[in-house]
């Protein structure tokens, strides 16, 4: 069969025989109709399909996993990626695994193909779970009803023994990688699809209680030799998504990840039985909290796969149509929406119907946007049939609606009379309450929908006023209105208002921006004269920072300037010392516009101004252009002042005219180095000659050479264009060797850095971080032969591309070049080059360097210069600020979170502090750093060494140790923790902190609440602002049952009188008022 046809049956292949686990032979049979088995068997050869064999090498296993237990490790086995069931290894010693005690002893034979042997992770944990735990409760839900228990109302949630088979190996694949991904420990040497047993379980017990000791251990071992039942599987996603725990996926967009994660759930759900109305119905009347949240999820994920059968029949059993479900803002924002919103805003007019026949909120806003209703997200959708079943409900057009009407760009008519209707709806109320709302119809101007402005203007509608300025002009501070935005978008428009007369003139004082002056700023001659022609104040418009000609100069607008001339615009700025920024006719100068030159010098424009930006005067500018025309227009016209202020000549007959006219000998005194190195870098071999012949490399100003492309030396500029002849030109003049140019010539491979060697002499660690970058050894060899110090900083470098665009090729903040030599541009050799050459020549590493070098280190994933680095003398209470982290970090709190055990073991043996926190935001101790990792290694090193389980937070989006455990949902880690006296109440960051309680709530982690209370988080005195704050963010995050069961422990408080609020007793009768809050709490969706 030829590969393209066997390519249609690639995929199909591949699912029966590794993901489906069938035989070869039921393969076959598949595909018996298209060719010979040994087609089959040397196709799936060649795509390199393995699967898992019961056929294995026990002598093998039996002879390493002896070998690793003599040296005192535990071993797990896997076999094509499979973990090899313990009771399997045992066995092996009993079987065809027996090996004589001369072969044990004997070297270690290859490894066959597909084994790998590795130790078991290990949390350290042994935690008792108190039984009354949410999860605990609801978990015996699943197993099926007992002769104790024959009629538990839940004993329909049971899932059947006959359902009850072994899933998947992608199933089971896919849950560990969920598991893994919560808990995000590094394991250098493990492969990325290998998952054990004890990595995954002690995830678990880092995320979920247990019902009995061992449990979470036996569950983990099924999963990760595929033995696991669906009842297992089951009961870990359940878990998971009732505590909100399933994790994002980088290499998936927020949408895709949801319908994925949707998909997963609700399938499970379907093979496990609980997809049929009657459990929905159990479930929803189950009232428990996991039972709630549970709910909450499978809702949220039929919405988000549209499957409406699951909506409706949950509908139908009690749940609330006005939950909040996670999705995304136009604007790439997570936000929440109702389920009706989410159905406008998708499109999808069953679940429209649907949601409204049960009672759904069509007036519900979007969190403080309450004008964004279901209504505003169907119109920004443009689906008709969503917009009228709302409207046939009665939905309000509120002024949200009716300025996403104006945004869309319908252009049939039955859409546009819609449109029209929605407006006019909203339009009615406008005019009764006499408002003056410009922004109103700032939609319909971006859109350039001029209908809807003319329909305003018609019913005379008040538009005057400023309005929020576009993105374009927010952050210049401009002030517009709304005429203002109608030149930037439309002419037809800015006719429409201009014929109302709003806002061609003055509304306010500056930062107000004219109409006028936009016009010119975009160069829109046809909207200025309509301006001009309406009575705009061209006087009033001038007064701003740029003149109108100006603007119009820049945008090279010849009958714009005309215009505006005409109309009686500055010529020029009033007469000062030095004008601080460039007149219209030095801007129509660089923009080498003579006809607007010459209109500017025959409307009188001053000549011999002076400008504190270079060139410094308009005579100048001609010159850097080079333009003849425009040169002799001017000294004819009388212009004679050239400054000292010039970067370039144009070109060589410029610089003859300079030498001509006198002018030339004192702009090379002052400018010399930058206008020669400026002609070298543009290509101009003659005129350089000229001006190294004029003495133009014999300035020596003090100055910064290295901040832009035109303050280069000459030598530098040479290199960097790799022009031989002016190289040997200036060295013979004498001009020094730079550290720059030497780095030039390594960047340039130019061949040139022996000859450049030869003449310098000092430091050059630029040059040495340059030649770090480089594949190749030889710069290094030649500057270390050369004797070049290396010490010091690395200064920024720019380097051109042959774009004739420039880039920083390292940060400014580098301190050495042994931090340029541990990143991950520098070879490794190069790395132990620069170490052997620092031994040799006596150059000692100071402690601060080597620790910013190492903090680098172990924040990159390039750890093979760790152990070298490791050996240098450091500084363990260096701090540094990275800016590509935002945050500061020592030696420690960087090792502890890349999570390198051995690392953090030898820093502390060397006295680091356990407890170092350090200044500014994000800051995090070493042990708020393991528990943000879930590694109980470290955790448990760290507490060894004495970490305080109570560090503070740092002030600015710090938290706690155990705030942090819970606003991950590391349950197992916040028993670890409250059982080391972890403050269950400590304050939250003064920035954008939380509380344990609060932290747990925002993200729906029904258990940790319920630990949290359980364990003592107070909800009354001091702590009533946290306890409320907690209930508004579960309930805004659309954790219902999480704001519950909040609520419902302050009321088991009333209701017992053990609730205190300020030091007196809550009234015990209140817990049966009506209208109480409390009571009007618990009145919120399912």
């Amino acid at each position: 069969m030829a590969n393209q046809k066997w390519d249609l049956y690639k995929g199909e292949i591949e699912r029966l025989y590794i993901h489906e686990d069938q035989k070869l032979e039921d393969v076959m049979s598949f595909m018996e109709t298209q060719h010979f088995k040994a087609s089959y068997t040397r196709q799936l050869n060649k795509w390199g399909f393995r699967k898992h064999s019961e056929s294995r090498n026990d002598e093998w296993i039996l002879k390493r996993v002896a070998k690793r237990k003599r040296s005192g490790k535990e071993s797990e086995v896997f076999i094509d990626g499979i973990q090899l069931h313990p009771k399997k290894i045992t066995k092996a010693k009993y079987g065809k695994g027996f090996v004589s005690t001369i072969s044990q002893y004997a070297p270690s034979p290859k490894t066959p193909e597909g084994y790998l042997v590795t130790t078991p992770q290990a949390t350290g944990m042994c935690l008792s779970w108190d039984r009354s735990l949410p999860w605990l409760r609801f978990v015996s839900f699943l197993n099926p009803p007992t002769e104790q228990a024959p009629s538990s109302p839940s004993s329909s949630l049971f899932v059947d023994s006959t359902r009850s088979g072994n899933v998947t190996k992608d199933a089971s694949f896919e849950l560990m990688r969920c598991l893994n991904s919560l808990v995000p420990w590094n394991k250098h040497k493990h492969l990325g699809n290998i998952y054990s047993g004890s990595r995954t379980s002690a995830a678990l017990s880092i995320l979920m209680p247990e019902t009995e000791q061992g449990q979470l251990d036996g569950l983990s071992t099924n999963l990760s030799t595929l033995k696991s039942g669906l009842r297992d599987h089951l009961s870990v996603v359940l878990y998971l998504i009732s505590n909100n725990l399933m994790p994002p996926d980088e290499d998936l967009f927020f949408e895709e990840q949801k319908q994925r994660d949707s998909r997963w759930i609700l399938s499970l759900l379907k093979d496990s039985g609980w997809a049929g109305p009657d459990q929905l119905r159990i479930l929803l009347s189950t009232r428990e909290p996991t039972a709630e949240s549970i709910a909450e999820k499978v809702f949220e994920s039929a919405l988000w796969i549209g499957d409406s059968e699951i909506v409706e029949n949950m509908l139908r059993s009690g749940m609330s149509p006005d939950g909040l479900i996670e999705t995304f803002t136009e604007e790439g924002d997570i936000c929440f929406l109702t389920p009706l919103q989410f159905a406008a805003q998708e499109e999808n007019i069953r679940l429209t119907n649907l949601l409204i026949k049960y009672g759904a909120d069509i007036e519900h806003g979007l969190a403080n946007e309450v004008g964004k209703t279901a209504l505003y997200f169907a119109i920004s959708s443009e689906d008709l049939a969503v917009v009228r079943a709302l409207l046939l409900q009665g939905a309000k057009v509120t002024r949200e609606c009716a300025r996403a009407a104006m945004r869309t760009c319908y252009s049939y008519p039955q859409a546009l009379d819609l449109v029209g209707d929605i407006i006019d709806i909203y339009l009615e109320e406008h005019l009764a309450a006499g408002r003056n709302d410009p922004d109103l119809v700032v939609p319909a101007v971006e859109s350039k929908n001029a209908w809807i402005v003319k329909h305003f203007l018609d019913r005379s509608a008040k538009l005057n006023g400023l309005i929020a300025p576009p993105y374009s002009l927010r952050h210049k501070g401009m002030d517009i209105c709304l005429l203002g935005l109608a030149v930037m978008k439309s002419v037809d428009i800015v006719r429409l208002l201009t014929y109302s007369t709003i806002g061609a003139n003055r509304l306010s004082s500056p930062p107000y921006t004219y109409p006028l002056t936009l016009a010119a700023m975009t160069g829109e001659t046809d909207i200025a004269q309509i301006l001009l022609e309406s009575g705009a104040d061209v006087r009033a418009a001038d007064e701003g920072e740029t003149t109108l000609l100006e603007h119009a100069a820049r945008k090279s607008n010849l009958s714009l300037c005309q215009m505006l001339i005409t109309h009686g615009a500055k010529v020029d700025r009033e007469p000062c010392d030095a004008q601080k920024s460039p007149s219209a006719l030095m801007t129509a100068i660089q923009e080498d516009n003579v006809l607007i030159v010459e209109l500017l010098i025959n409307s009188n424009a001053r000549l011999n101004d002076r400008f504190e930006a270079a060139p410094g005067s308009v005579l100048a500018a001609a010159l850097e252009v080079g333009n003849d025309a425009v040169i002799d227009k001017l000294i004819h016209a009388g212009s004679r002042y050239v400054g000292v202020k010039m970067k370039k000549i144009g070109n060589l007959q410029t610089a003859i005219l300079m030498k001509e006219k006198g002018v030339l000998a004192g702009v090379l005194c002052s400018s010399g180095h930058r206008i020669l190195a400026a002609a070298i870098s543009a290509g101009h071999e003659d005129l350089a000659h000229f001006l190294l012949q004029n003495g133009a490399h014999k300035e020596h100003d003090a100055r910064d050479p290295f901040s832009t492309l035109h303050s280069m030396t000459p030598l530098e500029a040479a290199t960097d264009t790799n022009n031989m002849r002016l190289i040997q030109a200036l060295l013979e003049h004498g001009v020094a060797v730079t550290e720059y140019a030497l780095t030039y010539a390594i960047k340039r491979h130019s061949g040139l850095l022996p000859v450049l060697l030869r003449r310098f002499s000092g430091r050059a660690p630029t040059a040495v971080a340059a030649a770090l970058r480089e594949p190749s050894m030889a710069a290094l060899k030649l500057l270390r032969e050369a004797n070049v110090d290396f010490t010091g900083a690395p200064r920024p470098l720019a380097i051109g591309s042959r774009l004739n665009r420039w880039y920083q090729v390292w940060e400014d903040d580098v301190k050495s070049v042994l931090e340029m030599a541990v990143d991950w541009d520098a070879e490794r050799s190069h790395f132990t080059f620069l170490l052997e050459w620092a031994a040799a020549a006596g150059i000692p590493w100071e402690p601060e360097l080597v620790s910013r070098a190492l903090i680098r280190t172990l924040l990159s994933n390039e750890h093979d210069r760790l152990a070298e680095l490791m050996q240098l003398d450091f500084d363990l209470s260096y701090d540094m600020w990275l800016e590509l982290e935002r945050c500061g970090f020592n030696p420690l709190q960087a090792a502890v979170k890349s999570q390198l055990v051995w690392v953090v073991r030898e820093m502390l043996l060397k006295g680091a502090d356990v407890n170092y926190l350090g200044d500014g935001p994000c800051r995090l101790t070493p042990l708020q750093l393991a528990v943000e990792n879930g590694n109980m290694e470290i955790f448990n090193l760290l507490l060894h060494y004495g970490a305080d389980v109570n560090g503070p937070a740092a002030e600015e989006y710090g938290a706690t140790a155990l705030q942090i455990a819970a606003i991950h949902g590391f349950i197992g880690i916040a028993q670890r923790l409250l059982d080391l006296g972890a403050d269950v109440n400590a304050k939250p960051a003064v920035k954008d902190g939380r509380t344990a309680l609060m932290g747990a709530a925002e993200h729906g982690r029904i258990d940790m609440l319920h630990l949290l209370l359980d364990r003592g988080a107070l909800i009354v005195g001091a702590h009533r602002f946290f306890f409320d704050e907690a209930v508004r963010l579960a309930k805004s995050n659309g954790h219902y049952a999480a704001a519950r069961l909040l609520v419902s422990f302050e009321v088991s408080l009333v209701a017992t009188g053990d609730f205190v609020e300020d030091g007196a007793e809550y009234p015990a009768h209140i817990a049966g008022v009506s209208g109480h809050p409390l009571q009007m709490a618990l009145r919120r969706p399912a």
